[in-house]
């Protein structure tokens, strides 16, 4: 069902989703993220892929869906929309600020036994930004799956950068003069995100993130030990935006492993057999 964003009266506001029960389900909890605009939106993985493949493969369906058969509540983000009619909306002026705000709002005093979160591409970073603002996000998050996880370049995961005047003149992958303003913007508004994260939020995150990225290798065939933090595997698609789609089977079994408090372990397995 649709929840507003601020709950209370504002000059403008957005919506996320979420279970009609999310705030006294005593369960685990799935939050999804997607990915930067125009190709992520709320219940939306990428905007091509709805076009070119249908639904099924580019829209959160499919994971609400599962996660519903699992008995999990499910809260859907709505990061790109920061102002309505060019209005600001209020604590989720960009995606760093709006999850803080869902977070606090929706997530936070709900019942959620255990959290568990699905954030693709850009969506990333920003879930990274939660891990170092949101102490009770630091504990009651226990399973992060990253789908082609990433900042922009020249930032990581653990630390977004805004490009410099070089960067762009250069032409480092995806650098432009707008993004620079806009990631300038964000880091104004975020400042923790271009941040190094402390050793607390480090090891959580490396202990119960895994990053499933773009390669024709098998989903979930082991890549890295540590990518920008976290243990890579592949996404089983060589095309980014079909990355969360290609993941599903593997994904959720590494979800599954969070409400057990076994998300570090596994991923400890993967480490060792990269050895």
């Amino acid at each position: 069902m649709p929840l507003p964003l601020p709950a209370g009266p504002a000059e403008a506001n957005l919506v996320i989703y979420a279970s009609p029960d999310v705030k006294e389900h005593a369960g685990p909890l799935l939050l999804l993220i997607c990915g930067s605009a125009p190709g992520g939106a709320a219940g939306i993985w990428g905007r091509s892929v709805c076009i070119n493949a249908g639904l099924e493969e580019g829209a959160m369906f499919d994971y609400i869906f599962r996660a519903q058969k699992l008995g999990w509540a499910v809260v859907v983000a709505n990061p790109n929309v920061n102002s309505v009619s060019g209005i600001s909306i209020p604590e989720s002026e960009s995606p760093h600020r709006h999850l803080q705000t869902l977070w606090r709002t929706y997530i936070q005093p709900s019942s959620a036994s255990r959290v568990l979160v699905v954030a693709h591409s850009y969506g990333a970073p920003t879930m990274v930004h939660l891990l170092k603002t949101e102490p009770s996000a630091l504990e009651r998050v226990q399973a992060i799956a990253f789908t082609d996880g990433m900042a922009f370049p020249p930032g990581s995961l653990l630390a977004e950068v805004v490009p410099s005047e070089e960067d762009v003149a250069q032409g480092l992958p995806y650098c432009s003069e707008e993004l620079r303003t806009t990631l300038r913007r964000f880091s104004e508004l975020a400042p923790s995100a271009f941040e190094p994260a402390s050793p607390e939020v480090a090891s959580h995150l490396g202990a119960i993130g895994r990053n499933f990225v773009a390669s024709e290798l098998p989903a979930g065939t082991p890549i890295a030990a540590d990518d920008q933090g976290v243990v890579a595997v592949s996404a089983g698609h060589k095309s980014h935006p079909s990355t969360t789609h290609s993941a599903t089977e593997p994904v959720f079994q590494f979800l599954q492993k969070g409400p057990e408090g076994q998300a570090g372990p596994a991923n400890e397995e993967v480490r060792a057999s990269l050895i």
